[in-house]
């Protein structure tokens, strides 16, 4: 049971009936830690459990690290149904990092956090990913009505995404950390105008 497919049977299974997962020592898992590997990847089907599961289940708390998976946006949208419900407050972590997500996925998990502005999400990572304007749009937005998103990592951010984000963090007073990455596609590599806007953003708005 101690790898990847057996961990997420076994955790859904405890999910799905309302409980929190055990170990089979009988101590609680804390945490639902999926990181993909070489050859253990879980796909949208296993996500759409997962969410399915979880939106029946009002014991479990804690962080859903599902990075470095096969994971397209259909797994986004079952993970942002389990996210808006009335009365979810499962995930406080959610790591989605090196999948396989466009901005839709942004849009979907965004979406969801400003449907449900009281859920308890602290900390959301998109590492390695590139959510485009709209799904980076999203996001921020999120982060901007829901007071509980401290910590955001909204990956790779183009020249037109750092204005973004110096537009839409203006009026923020609850993000305490955010992370990004510049992209490769020198089209789009970070201008002296961007970084100034962004560099402005943070002197005088934080």
């Amino acid at each position: 049971m101690s790898g990847l497919p057996g961990r997420f049977e076994r955790d859904v299974l405890f999910l799905g009936k309302g409980e929190i997962p055990l170990e089979g020592s009988g101590r609680t898992v804390p945490n639902l830690e999926y990181s993909g590997e070489e050859h253990e990847k879980l796909n949208d089907r296993d996500v759409c459990r997962l969410a399915e599961a979880l939106c029946i289940n009002d014991k479990f708390c804690g962080s859903l690290e599902l990075n470095g998976n096969e994971l397209t946006d259909l797994a986004a949208l079952h993970l942002a149904k389990a996210i808006e419900k009335d009365g979810c407050k499962n995930i406080t972590k959610l790591d989605l990092s090196d999948n396989n997500f466009t901005g839709k996925a942004g849009v979907y998990i965004g979406s969801a956090l400003i449907k449900n502005s009281a859920y308890p999400m602290y900390n959301l990572c998109f590492e390695n990913i590139y959510l485009g304007d709209d799904g980076l749009v999203r996001i921020i937005e999120a982060v901007n009505a829901n007071k509980n998103l401290l910590k955001l990592n909204c990956g790779i951010v183009t020249d037109n995404g750092l204005v973004i984000l110096a537009e839409k963090l203006k009026t923020n007073t609850s993000l305490e950390e955010i992370i990004f990455q510049e992209t490769e596609d020198h089209q789009k590599f970070w201008t002296k105008k961007g970084r100034e806007a962004f560099t402005k953003m943070m002197e005088k708005c934080t």
